[in-house]
């Protein structure tokens, strides 16, 4: 399980398809666990390959015979799949000193952009990156000269959380980092097994083509960046303040239970405001109500297997000391994101780019830890926020945080499909009306896991494995959540930019009448670079939202983690005024009162929650 940027530079192209490939009928792949597998032997270490030429342009030549093969053969109805595969191909080229080809690759994977911000900033770095080099002479002077001709005709009020996005991430990139992860995502499966997958063979090529091409470059294009930020300091309007309805006490409230389905909630930071089972007597390590679960005061907790874990919050096993040092970095990070200069930027950004490459896989978990800690109480703080008679049930999962996390296997499948649908019956037998999910899971993600262990046996077994797995998950939580029909799941649709339908991520792929996914637009409502979408019911705010973490302090997060509860906290608000509304309507009110938004191509909803207020108070009015 992952709490919800992925930044992929480079695109791709079918140039080198054969006109009589192109007329023959391609077989269609419409979910992700429909593409090939193919794998690639290494010898010795990831980083070993990464670094050595032989090895590298042996993976490479394997690898774009399968990308272009895999595009001959197939129609990937995934975007996001074709474009990864275009940039991988770009790179590739670019590494060879084949620029027309990476040009080709560029243009091709730059027209499947739909986002108004992705679309503007489509080849930002790579063409000017591409000029220069076929240029020749002065490559340097052309890519300055290119790229920063890009960034003043970028249209700012589109692109402005993008850009800063991307300024961020420059800030934090360094060869140390890139070559930190790759070690510690994958030098143990390529020595325990031999061979890679393809998704590693293209994260390979990636992290070689910006070390190699993409940071020489770093300080100049951060600077023009700045400059950007800087001339444009006045923050594009907030739309979400006018359209919030807050409640009070004198609104004659039903109190409605909420349950946060995540990492842990701190009950501290919310007293009085927490769901009790008053039968329970706290912390005597007694299951008091012969209900299962021993001190479930405030809700039931899950391992990461699947096991009964007590307390509402997770149970840390490190100093506090180290845990306030992630806290502190953790929001340097969010104001980085921001493009906030504050003493916590400064020391977080110092603290990226400096870090040694054997520390890397330490500093990444501990703020993995951290994050997993301290989400939960974030999502719970937003989606009580304005509703007094809001009370929240715990359903915590304590994911795994490690690198290289325990690996799963059949214990972790069959804890997890007993933890997915006892959690359910949990929160059901217990009043709640509403649940936020800001979480997901896919086969991939399963696979991803064991290949960090290297565990599982070859590529195709563990592929096979994975998705047997995720079978299981898939149909358990599909029953519980039909086992609950006055209930509305909210789940987010993701952070990684793309289509949680096609990757079948659960729960935001998830289609019933009584569940919503819920993508992230920025204040002012423009699509963010990172949401993913495919199957998206609703928009709201996932750009630096401002909630709190335990202890009491504030920190503002950015992501679909941020942008879920806020659908969650609209279902509670309405239910504690109209406590009579069903799942389905209560869906339909957010629906009906959102305001569609055209994009290219498509429409989008962005919640207004005034509207849906009026809407439901016109429908109380009428009986």
């Amino acid at each position: 399980m992952r709490f919800s940027t992925r930044l992929v530079l480079g695109a791709v192209i079918f140039s080198l398809i054969r006109p009589a490939f192109s007329q023959q009928a391609r077989q269609k792949v419409e979910t992700a666990d429909q593409l090939p597998v193919h794998s690639y032997p290494v010898s010795g270490k990831a980083l070993d390959v990464l670094n050595n030429d032989v090895a590298f342009a042996k993976l490479t030549s394997a690898l774009q015979k399968d990308l272009i093969n895999d595009l001959q053969t197939y129609d990937i109805e995934d975007k996001s799949t074709v474009k990864s595969y275009y940039s991988s191909l770009m790179q590739i080229a670019y590494l060879d000193g084949r620029y027309d080809e990476a040009l080709s690759y560029l243009q091709k994977g730059n027209a499947l952009e739909d986002k108004p911000a992705a679309q503007a900033m489509a080849g930002l770095v790579e063409q000017p990156l591409i000029e220069a080099a076929k240029a020749g002479t002065e490559p340097q002077k052309v890519f300055e000269s290119e790229f920063a001709d890009r960034v003043k005709k970028l249209p700012y009020d589109t692109v402005q959380s993008a850009v800063k996005l991307r300024k961020a991430w420059l800030e934090l990139l360094s060869p140390n980092y890139l070559t930190g992860m790759v070690e510690q995502k994958y030098d143990t499966l390529a020595q325990k097994t031999g061979k890679i997958p393809r998704v590693a063979a293209m994260d390979l090529v990636n992290t070689r083509f910006t070390i190699r091409v993409v940071l020489p470059h770093q300080e100049f294009m951060a600077q023009q960046l700045r400059a950007l930020i800087a001339a444009h300091h006045v923050e594009k309007k907030d739309i979400w303040a006018e359209r919030t309805v807050t409640l009070t006490d004198s609104d004659h409230l039903t109190p409605t239970v909420i349950a946060i389905w995540d990492g842990g909630v701190d009950p501290s930071v919310f007293p009085g405001r927490m769901w009790i089972n008053t039968k329970e007597i706290p912390n005597n390590g007694r299951d008091d109500d012969g209900n299962g679960y021993i001190d479930d005061v405030y809700g039931i907790g899950w391992d990461w297997y699947g096991r009964k874990s007590i307390g509402p919050l997770r149970e840390l096993h490190v100093p506090r000391a180290e845990i306030d040092m992630y806290k502190h970095y953790s929001k340097g990070f969010g104001d980085m994101e921001a493009s906030l200069d504050t003493p916590e930027s400064t020391e977080a950004r110092k603290k990226f780019s400096t870090l040694p490459k054997e520390e890397v896989q330490a500093f990444m978990d501990g703020l993995s830890l951290y994050g997993e800690y301290a989400h939960g109480t974030e999502v719970a703080g937003i989606a009580l926020a304005g509703n007094p008679a809001g009370r929240i049930l715990v359903i915590r999962e304590d994911s795994a945080y490690q690198s290289i996390p325990p690996p799963p296997n059949q214990e972790w499948a069959d804890g997890w499909v007993t933890m997915l649908r006892e959690s359910v019956r949990y929160l059901r037998d217990n009043g709640a009306r509403t649940v936020n999910m800001s979480w997901g899971i896919s086969a991939q993600e399963i696979e991803d896991d064991m290949e960090a262990s290297g565990t599982g046996g070859t590529v195709d077994e563990r592929h096979a494995t994975a998705s047997r797995y995720f079978t299981m998950l898939n149909a358990s939580f599909m029953e519980a959540i039909n086992s609950a029909p006055n209930v509305l799941f909210i789940a987010s649709a993701g952070n990684s930019n793309d289509d949680a339908r096609f990757n079948q991520e659960i729960p935001a792929a998830f289609d019933l009448p009584n569940t919503m996914t819920v993508g992230a637009v920025d204040q002012g409502g423009d699509e963010t670079s990172f949401t993913s979408f495919g199957k998206v019911d609703v928009y709201t705010n996932g750009y630096h939202v401002d909630s709190v973490v335990p202890g009491g302090d504030h920190e503002s997060g950015s992501g679909t983690s941020e942008a879920a509860p806020q659908v969650t906290n609209l279902a509670a608000k309405l239910l504690a005024k109209y406590p009579q509304l069903t799942a389905v309507q209560l869906k339909k009110f957010i629906l009906d009162g959102a305001d569609e938004k055209e994009l290219t191509g498509r429409r989008i909803r962005l919640l207004n929650e005034k509207r849906s207020f009026e809407l439901a108070a016109q429908m109380a009015a009428a009986k």
